[in-house]
C-alpha cells in the first residue's frame, strides 16, 4: 500500500493505514457506543489495577526500579513519581497480575494492559492531555494490538508467544507516540523502533512464573521509550511486520493476513469487540467458569454429591490451562491457579464464585478444593477452533445422575456481556479489596466516566495512585 501522506514510508500496509487514520481520527466524530466503550475499558482496568496493587504489593524486584530515581514524570500506583518508561512497566504489572483486565477473544490477548500504563506515561511526561486526546490515543492503540491479533492465524501453542505483550508492543506506541508527539514521521519512527525491543512468551505461562504479569509492563515502558527517542531522531525499521525480517516472517511464521487487519477500519471498531472479565483467571477458563457457576446454580444442595466432573474444551485452551500436571492440580502460587481449569473450575463448582480473595485464601488449596479437583478430568475437544477462546461441555455425575451444560461464549464476551451494573460493580468489589472507601469509589468512578471533558487528566492518574495507596 502506498501513501500520499508526507513523512510516511510506504509498503507497510497496516501501520501505513493506521498512521494514516490517526491524522484524521477525533474523538467527536465517533459513535456513542463506541465512546462509551473507551470509558467502560478504563474504569475496568483501573480498577483491576488498584485491585492489582493490593494484591501483588511492591515486590523487591519492582522497588528497585523505582529505587533507581529520575525525573519525576508519572507516578507509580501507590508510589512515588518516577520516570515515564519505569511507570508504564510498574502499573504495567499492576494492571495484569490478577488476569482481571479485557481480553479480545478472537484475537487471544488482553488489550488494554500495554496500552493504558503507556500512555498514562506519556500523559504524564508531556503534562497537558485533555481527556479527549488521551481517549483518542487510548482507542487508537488498542485497536491496532486488536486488529494485529485478529489478523495473526498462529495460534498460541504453535509460536509460543504471549500476544498481549508481543502485538501490544505496537498498540502501545502508537498510544505513547501519539500523545508525545503524533506527526506521521515520529509516529512510524516508534513502531520500527519498538521492532527491536519487541517480545512476549508463553513460556513464562508454562512454568508458572509472575515475569508473565510483567510481560504488558515490559510493552508499556519499551512502547514510551521508542515514542521518546523518535521524537529526538532516532530512525526505526521501514518495514517492522511486512519486511523480509519483519514480525510476519520471523515471529508469526508467515500467518499474518494484512487484509484481514485492516477490514473496516475507520468505519468499524474492534475496540467494540472487547470482552470484560468477570473471573480473575486465565480467559480461556472462562467458559469453563461460567458452564460450572450454571451448574452450581442447577444443582443447588446436589453439589456435594458430585463424583465425577467431565470437561471438553477447545484444542488450544487444553494445552494452556487444561493440561494435567501437579502444578495444575494442586497450584502453590496464584499464576498456576490462574492458568489451572482443575482449580477454577472446582472453586466454581464449590463456593459459586471466583474471585481475587480465592485467589489470595485457596492457594494452595484446602483439603475440600483438592478433593474437587481430583474429581475431575480434561480433554480436548479436535474438531474446535484452534484459535479463539472458544466454549466448553461441563458434564456432572452423581447420585442425582447426569447433568450437563454447554457455553459457547463466556460472561463478558461482547454477544453474552457483562451489563453497566455489572460492570460498576466489579469496579467497586476490585476498590473494596484495595480498602478504597466506597465514597471514594463512587467520585472515582464518576471521573473515569467523565475522562472526555477533563482539561487535564493528570489529577485523575494522582486520584488513580492514590487510591491503590489504600
Amino acid at each position: 500500500m502506498g501513501s500520499s501522506q508526507a513523512g510516511i514510508v510506504s509498503g507497510e500496509p497496516v501501520l501505513d493505514a493506521f498512521i494514516a487514520h490517526s491524522q484524521q481520527f477525533r474523538w467527536d466524530a465517533l459513535g456513542s457506543q463506541t465512546r462509551a466503550m473507551v470509558r467502560r475499558e478504563l474504569l475496568d482496568y483501573i480498577g483491576s489495577a488498584i485491585a492489582g496493587r493490593t494484591a501483588a504489593g511492591m515486590p523487591p524486584w519492582l522497588k528497585v526500579l523505582a529505587d533507581m530515581g529520575g525525573r519525576p514524570d508519572a507516578r507509580i500506583l501507590g508510589g512515588p513519581m518516577v520516570p515515564a518508561p519505569t511507570a508504564a512497566l510498574c502499573n504495567g504489572f499492576f494492571g495484569h497480575v490478577l488476569e482481571f483486565d479485557d481480553t479480545h477473544d478472537e484475537a487471544v490477548l488482553h488489550a488494554g494492559s500495554a496500552a493504558i500504563p503507556a500512555a498514562f506515561a506519556a500523559a504524564g511526561l508531556r503534562g497537558q492531555v485533555s481527556g479527549r486526546e488521551f481517549c483518542e490515543a487510548i482507542l487508537l492503540g488498542i485497536e491496532l494490538t486488536c486488529r494485529l491479533g485478529v489478523g495473526t492465524r498462529l495460534n498460541l501453542v504453535e509460536g509460543g508467544w504471549i500476544y498481549t505483550a508481543l502485538l501490544g508492543h505496537f498498540g502501545a506506541t502508537l498510544a505513547a507516540a501519539r500523545l508525545i508527539d503524533p506527526h506521521p514521521e515520529i509516529l512510524r519512527n516508534a513502531l520500527g523502533i519498538v521492532y527491536c525491543l519487541t517480545g512476549g512468551n508463553h513460556e513464562s505461562t508454562r512454568e508458572g512464573k509472575v515475569t508473565k504479569h510483567v510481560q504488558p509492563g515490559f510493552a508499556a515502558a519499551n512502547a514510551v521509550t521508542a515514542a521518546l527517542m523518535a521524537s529526538r531522531g532516532l530512525g526505526g525499521v521501514n518495514q517492522p511486520i511486512s519486511g523480509e525480517d519483519g514480525l510476519n516472517r520471523v515471529y508469526l511464521h508467515g500467518k499474518f493476513d494484512a487484509t484481514r487487519a485492516l477490514e473496516g477500519l475507520g468505519s468499524r471498531y474492534e475496540f467494540d469487540r472487547l470482552s470484560f472479565k468477570p473471573y480473575p483467571t486465565c480467559r480461556l477458563t472462562h467458559p469453563a467458569i461460567s458452564a460450572a457457576l450454571e451448574m452450581h446454580a442447577l444443582l443447588g444442595a446436589d453439589v456435594a454429591k458430585v463424583e465425577r466432573v467431565e470437561l471438553v474444551i477447545g484444542p488450544q485452551a487444553h494445552d494452556v490451562v487444561g493440561r494435567d500436571n501437579p502444578e495444575r492440580r494442586v497450584p502453590r502460587i496464584p499464576v498456576n491457579a490462574q492458568f489451572s481449569i482443575y482449580w477454577c473450575v472446582a472453586s466454581a463448582l464449590a463456593y459459586g464464585e471466583v474471585t481475587p480473595r480465592q485467589l489470595a485464601e485457596q492457594i494452595p488449596p484446602t483439603p475440600e478444593l483438592a478433593a474437587g479437583i481430583a474429581r475431575i478430568s480434561c480433554s480436548a475437544n479436535p474438531a474446535a477452533a484452534s484459535r479463539d477462546v472458544g466454549g466448553c461441555t461441563l458434564r456432572v455425575h452423581g447420585a442425582f445422575g447426569t447433568k450437563e451444560v454447554t457455553h459457547t461464549n463466556a460472561k463478558g464476551h461482547p454477544d453474552h456481556p457483562l451489563s453497566d451494573a455489572e460492570l460498576l460493580a466489579k469496579f467497586h468489589a476490585n476498590l473494596a479489596y484495595a480498602s478504597v472507601p466506597a465514597s471514594d469509589a463512587e467520585q472515582l468512578a464518576e471521573a473515569i466516566f467523565a475522562i472526555d471533558a477533563m482539561e487535564d487528566v493528570r489529577p485523575l492518574a494522582d486520584a488513580i495512585a492514590s487510591a491503590a495507596a489504600h
